[in-house]
C-alpha cells in the first residue's frame, strides 16, 4: 500500500515524530522511506535550529547548507536500524520542493510534522504542512 514514503525534516520535534511515524508505517508495509531537508536561501531561520537549540539568522548560505547536512546526518542516525531509506538535501521553498518531488517521483504518502521551525514565516506564508496537504496529489499524514 505504501511502497515509498516521503518525510520532510527540519530538525524540529514535530519532524522527528513524523519520521518515527513513517518508520512504524514503513515497517508494516516494507516501504522505502525518503527523507528530505530543504534549505531556504532567502529565509534561513527554518533551517538553523537543531534539537531545540536556539535558532539564529545567518546570511551565509554555506553555514545554512552545513546545518542542513547536519540535520540530514541526524535523520540518518535515527534511521540506523531501518533497512531501506535515503536522505537528501534540497534547495528552495520547502513546500514547493516537497510538492515537486512528489510530482516527479512515485511516492505513496507524505508524512510531515505539523509545526516546524519556521516561526513567524508561517504567519506570512502559511504553514508548510498546510500547503503540502492542500496541494499534494497523494495522501498526507500530518503528525503533531
Amino acid at each position: 500500500m505504501f511502497d515509498k514514503i516521503l518525510v520532510p525534516v527540519d530538525g524540529s520535534e514535530a519532524a522527528w515524530r513524523a519520521l518515527d511515524y513513517a518508520c512504524a508505517l514503513g515497517k508494516q508495509f516494507h516501504s522505502k522511506i525518503s527523507i528530505v531537508h530543504v534549505v531556504q536561501a532567502h529565509y534561513t531561520l527554518p533551517t538553523i535550529g537543531i534539537n531545540g537549540e536556539v535558532p539564529f539568522l545567518s546570511i551565509n548560505i554555506e553555514e545554512v547548507e552545513t546545518t542542513g547536512y547536519k540535520i540530514i546526518e541526524l535523520a540518518k542516525e535515527r534511521m540506523a536500524e531501518y533497512p531501506n531509506f535515503e536522505a537528501t538535501l534540497e534547495f528552495g521553498h520547502p513546500a514547493e520542493r516537497v510538492l515537486s518531488l512528489v510530482k516527479n517521483d512515485s511516492y505513496d504518502l507524505i508524512v510531515i510534522g505539523s509545526r516546524g521551525l519556521s516561526g513567524i514565516s508561517e504567519f506570512f506564508l502559511g504553514s508548510i504542512s498546510a500547503n503540502v496537504s492542500q496541494y499534494s496529489p497523494i495522501p498526507v499524514m500530518i503528525v503533531k
